[in-house]
């Protein structure tokens, strides 16, 4: 639907969604069928309903909930006492002559209005409205939904063609249930597959699964919808092995849709991706001859074993946790030119934990706990701290950070001329450890979850404490030492221009209730009230990595699950939310659950999805598969993130990095820390292949989505040619390599593979008419680096 500046919102607009989202009707017809219009119509149970189909619809969320003449709603129906007094104080209501009423006559067309015809005479949405301002427009029943179910849950249809449908009941606070499905709002997850129209008459597009989501009075709830292929006569579905728990689950469901997974990859396609993967590099064309000739059965387990022990692997997973808790250096505190040390040392803190496997649990305490002191809140400074601390000011790193037990510096950052307020830590802390995007709730109810303000505050008040400054104890320890130092006969100096984070004593900074404007206890989203006595923030991360929490151990597999399949059971990675269901709500409850049992074992994590059949699929479809899209049946291929581009092309030309200023000569782009790299090669990859500045508290700040700036990089850098010159046809060329074993060595060491008897026969065409040897063998590495295998991990 179509806004107009000058249409009325509210109540008029919350109309023109009910029609443009339910089935068309015509005039006189009544509820859909199975409903009856109920005796008694309360604004609370069902007029608030249509007002609620407004902000699941019309995007109200970016718009004005004001309309003409002073007409001023909440988003989403979150205060229905204030609405129903906007409504029925605003002469838009006529309970003697419910016809006349603008609350009917406006929709209609009577009266001519920005909006045009929305509402026609007569329809059950019509009706409705007009026996509430019939009955007295009064208020009714408390509204609020305690839960939503869909019936049936799971929704198999007979085909691409067939169809079905959904009811909704929901049930309310008072323990009342009713059936809500005509004043639900209902979406597909996936609109190829399957699509759902306002009344839940769903229908099927293609072979697939989606989910249908149906939202009324602020409560979400979901069914799956399987669109099975339709199979021919004699159809029998092959036995295929699946050991693993992930590969269990996922083969049930593609038995359900007549879809048969591809074969598994080859050796030489599972050595490139999960080297690629892994450890952000190409494997050696050494490894690839190795790996094709050792004939032991578990080999592919083997080398799994072996990356995940790289370094460069925790240096891949370091710059994820940078990503995920925003090191961006613009928010790091002054000095500026110290700032690409400190995030060298938020980096090398993170690396450290990785490369240790240290649990997740711990790794998160680590970030949301600390204080520069150590988690000791007021305790008093020391000489040698102070030092320290000083030490760290003037020169920007202390080398033996990554060995403190926590990372203050997630606290010691910057907004404008002030510290980041605590809105901005509740909002990065429930993105990054949650899966929650709390933004929306700070000004009104969250649209597609549960949360309201005094969520979204009560959960900030669990920062509110935290100061990155000068505490009382620090500046009185400072005088302290320079008393000493002039007691000693020394000069005093300058005096230190020391800040820490800290833990102060008092509540006075706690935000309040928007209804009752009282201070609200710290709490988290869904969580219960946590112990302020000391520090409320080790009370959250208890809640956190409780068992049976909904949100940490699941977003974490949700993250790692992204991270090898290039997209997440729920994507983005921190959108969970009641209306965005997963894509296998069960085998994402799995991994969290194993992820849980471990000990919050990343590594164990890691090695679970690895080993799976699903994850070693090949990219090749089958006469099943081919127009699956979510079903894992086959693997999807991808490009891998930008740091790991710039890496694979140095691997590709045979030339060791150099990233220098942002790193010593050696490192690799997945260890250079910064967010705003002063290499150039690395700052024209990064903006071509969308590796994030970390400024958005969301990942949709990291790009993965292709676009033409990729492919002239690859064609035409200036220093990437001149990378392919140094490199491999360099050393070919010098050790008078022979031009059949030199393709042989650019094809594994570009592709990880040998070359097709094709390919081989056309490269040496290519190079025997070259005069120039070197520039023959530049060429054909150039021609390879520019092909979609070598960029996308398949």
């Amino acid at each position: 639907m179509r806004r107009r500046n000058d249409l009325a919102t509210g109540a008029i607009l919350a109309l023109a969604a009910v029609v443009a989202t339910s089935a068309p009707t015509a005039a006189g017809e009544s509820l859909p069928a199975g409903q009856a219009m109920p005796q008694s119509i309360g604004f609370d149970r069902h007029v608030e309903g249509l007002l609620g189909r407004l902000g699941c619809n019309a995007g109200t969320c970016h718009g004005s909930s004001r309309g003409k003449g002073g007409l001023k709603l909440s988003l989403f129906g979150a205060d229905p006492t204030k609405d129903h007094e906007a409504l029925a104080d605003g002469g838009r209501i006529d309970t003697a002559s419910p016809a006349d009423s603008l609350l009917l006559r406006k929709p209609t067309d009577q009266v001519r209005h920005g909006g045009g015809r929305r509402l026609e005479p007569g329809s059950w949405e019509y009706q409705l409205l007009a026996r509430w301002i019939e009955q007295g427009a009064k208020r009714g029943p408390d509204a609020t939904v305690r839960r939503l179910v869909v019936l049936p849950g799971g929704l198999r249809l007979s085909g691409p063609k067939g169809g079905g449908d959904l009811r909704v009941t929901a049930e309310f606070v008072d323990g009342t249930r009713e059936d809500v499905t005509a004043l639900c709002t209902f979406r597909s997850t996936e609109e190829a597959v399957a699509e759902i129209d306002g009344s839940g008459r769903v229908r099927g597009r293609q072979p697939g699964f989606a989910f249908a989501v149906a939202g009324y009075g602020g409560a979400w709830a979901s069914a799956e919808v399987l669109v099975p292929r339709s199979a021919p006569v004699g159809f029998v579905y092959p036995d295929v092995p699946a050991d693993n728990v992930i590969d269990r689950i996922v083969l049930g469901r593609l038995r359900k849709l007549n879809i048969v997974p591809s074969a598994a990859c080859a050796d030489t396609e599972f050595l490139r991706r999960a080297t690629i993967d892994v450890s952000g590099a190409l494997p050696e064309p050494d490894e690839v001859r190795a790996f094709l000739a050792d004939g032991r059965a578990d080999k592919r387990a083997r080398k799994i074993e072996e990356l995940l022990v790289q370094p460069r692997h925790a240096a891949l997973w370091a710059t994820k946790f940078c990503d995920w808790t925003a090191c961006d250096n613009d928010a790091l505190e002054e000095p500026a030119d110290l700032r690409p040390a400190r995030a060298r040392m938020w980096h090398d803190w993170f690396r450290k934990r990785v490369q240790q496997n240290v649990p997740y649990d711990r790794i998160v305490r680590g970030v949301l706990c600390g204080t520069t002191r150590g988690g000791e809140g007021l305790s008093s400074w020391t000489t040698g701290e102070i030092a320290r601390l000083e030490a760290a000011r003037i020169h920007g790193i202390d080398s033996s950070y990554a060995d403190w037990p926590f990372l203050d510096l997630y606290w010691r950052r910057l907004s404008g001329t002030g510290p980041v307020p605590p809105e901005r830590m509740a909002e990065l802390t429930a993105a990054a450890f949650l899966g929650m995007r709390l933004q929306c709730a700070q000004c009104h109810r969250h649209p597609a979850d549960r949360w309201t303000q005094a969520d979204y505050r009560a959960f900030t008040n669990t920062f509110a404490r935290v100061r990155f400054g000068q505490s009382p104890e620090l500046r009185d320890a400072v005088v302290d030492l320079l008393e000493a130092r002039r007691a000693g006969g020394r000069p005093a100096g300058p005096v230190p221009r020391l800040q820490e984070t800290y833990l102060e004593a008092g509540r006075d900074r706690y935000l309040t209730d928007p209804a009752t404007a009282k201070p609200l206890a710290p709490r988290p989203p869904g969580g219960p009230a946590l112990d302020d006595t000391a520090d409320p923030r080790e009370a959250l991360v208890a809640w956190m990595v409780s068992p049976g929490n909904p949100y940490f151990a699941r977003n974490f597999a949700n993250r790692v699950w992204q991270h090898y399949f290039g997209r997440g059971l729920v994507e983005a990675a921190d959108e969970f939310a009641d209306a965005r269901p997963p894509d296998f709500p069960e085998l994402l409850d799995a991994l969290a659950a194993e992820f849980a049992r471990s000990g919050y074992d990343i590594r164990r994590l890691e090695r679970l999805v690895l080993n799976s059949r699903t994850c070693q699929l090949s990219s090749a479809q089958n006469e099943t598969n081919a127009e699956d899209q979510s079903g894992l049946a086959r693997f999807r291929p991808r490009r891998p993130m930008a740091e790991v581009v710039a890496d694979l092309l140095h691997d590709a030309c045979g030339v060791a990095p150099d990233y220098s200023p942002d790193a010593p000569a050696g490192a690799r782009a997945v260890e250079v820390a910064t967010s705003k790299p002063w290499n150039p090669l690395l700052i024209r990859v990064a903006k071509a292949f969308g590796r994030p500045a970390r400024r958005q508290l969301c990942d949709c700040e990291r790009r993965a989505e292709p676009v033409l700036a990729e492919s002239l990089l690859l064609m035409s850098d200036p220093t990437l040619l001149e990378l392919a010159h140094k490199g491999h046809a360099a050393r070919l060329c010098k050790r008078g390599a022979s031009d059949a074993t030199a393709v042989e060595e650019l094809y594994l060491a570009v592709l990880s593979r040998l070359p097709e008897p094709d390919e081989r026969a056309a490269a040496l065409d290519y190079l025997g008419a070259k005069q120039n040897r070197q520039a023959g063998l530049e060429g054909l590495l150039w021609v390879l680096v520019n092909t979609r295998e070598f960029i996308l991990v398949h």
